[in-house]
């Protein structure tokens, strides 16, 4: 059986948290888009574990891991991700696979996307800076380097030394050290296969895919162009494995409120003491870059279109132990634009001026207070998808089934 696990909403659903949990049923957990800009956290009873590239398998079960060719690879980040798994007598060696068509995030990008960043002003998107973007668009250009093309010296000298003339003339970005890559790059090796080897030894093997960021943030479906660079929906699974691969079952996880990090339209947004508070009671900052998410109440118009553009089957909620003694929540149900209803409009210049319709409910004391359950089944009914799972706390295991 293959699943993929994918979030909702712009990310930061605690994806890593259910794909953890998950992962014991399955042989291997596949990471199939983006790169180090995601940040899941996983919180075992005695340590804690931020898993950028790595994927999220569960390591105290003999579960396996596979980063595919859709994903970009930071080898420093790598290769310290493994170092602490490692240090934790975590044994990594043949237990993670790399795919050797994985193309490389190189100190080029990372000085890019800062640079891109700063040119664009107002209009910035608030990238992480950690070179995903600019490391796609080589890709795309076709003139990426890939984990394969350290294999042979002569080829991958060839390609950075047009890499450094290139980014001097085009971007003019210079004196760029590549020492710690290629020392990285001899770290990780031990673990990169090439896709066909992968797929020879694992072809009946049960995969659960799992997604970075979130729906809403789609290169594609998301609220472009404050998206990502690349696809966090459920139809990239297979451009990132790299083979036809049948999904048995979609599970969307999403907040019981709403979060995004960096710019872009936000209806729901609280600003002021509520956004703070909600900042507050969640510890809503970013785990890649320590940035204060910016909070709102949940997004039901939101919701529904990601549910219907990702094929959901069924749907996981989080932290809603967050808002456990809050005397009510709000719900949006409906946006309008000139008093007139309107659905979830993909031309952002909309967005930002519609205005929200909210149902008020009452709050719950805890997750097994009856009024919780009335929240449950009230978001079930507008989204029409079921809730199959509650995340009852902020540990791996503080999961229960519905």
């Amino acid at each position: 059986m293959n699943v993929v696990v994918y979030g909702l909403q712009w990310g930061d659903e605690g994806k890593g948290k259910i794909t953890t949990k998950l992962s014991k049923d399955f042989d291997f957990v596949v990471r199939y888009s983006g790169g180090s800009n995601a940040g899941h956290t996983v919180e075992y009873p005695s340590f804690k574990l931020v898993h950028h590239l790595i994927p999220s398998f569960d390591v105290r079960y003999d579960v396996k891991g596979y980063i595919s060719n859709g994903v970009v690879v930071d080898l420093g980040v790598l290769r310290h991700e493994i170092e602490e798994l490692m240090g934790r007598n975590v044994e990594v060696d043949g237990r993670l696979f790399i795919s050797n068509l994985c193309h490389v995030v190189l100190p080029f990008h990372k000085l890019l996307d800062e640079k891109l960043e700063l040119a664009k002003g107002s209009k910035a998107v608030g990238t992480t800076k950690r070179g995903i973007g600019p490391s796609y668009a080589d890709k795309a250009h076709r003139i990426g380097v890939r984990l394969c093309d350290f294999e042979d010296e002569n080829l991958l000298n060839e390609k950075l030394d047009f890499a450094r003339k290139f980014y001097e003339s085009v971007y003019g970005i210079t004196s760029v050290s590549l020492d710690s890559v290629l020392e990285d790059y001899q770290f990780v090796s031990r673990f990169i296969v090439s896709p066909t080897e992968f797929r020879s030894k694992y072809r009946n093997a049960s995969m659960l895919f799992e997604g970075t960021q979130g729906v809403l943030l789609d290169i594609d479906v998301g609220t472009y162009p404050y998206v990502t660079s690349s696809y966090c929906n459920t139809t990239g699974v297979e451009a990132g494995f790299g083979f036809p691969v049948t999904v048995d079952k979609r599970i969307g996880v999403f907040k019981a409120y709403t979060t995004r990090v960096g710019e872009g339209p936000f209806p729901t947004e609280l600003r002021g003491p509520e956004g703070e508070a909600l900042r507050s009671a969640g510890k809503e900052y970013g785990a890649t870059t320590g940035r204060p998410r910016r909070c709102g109440w949940l997004d039901l118009p939101l919701l529904r279109y990601a549910v219907e553009v990702s094929g959901c089957d069924e749907m996981i909620i989080t932290k809603a132990d967050v808002l456990s003694g809050f005397d009510y929540v709000k719900v949006a149900v409906n946006y309008r634009l000139a008093g007139r209803r309107i659905d979830m409009p993909m031309n952002l210049e909309i967005l930002p001026r519609v205005d929200v319709d909210y149902v008020q409910l009452p709050g719950w004391k805890s997750l097994v207070d009856s009024n919780f359950e009335g929240f449950l089944k009230f978001v079930e009914s507008e989204v029409g998808c079921k809730i199959t799972m509650i995340s009852t706390g902020p540990g791996v295991d503080d999961l229960v089934e519905r």
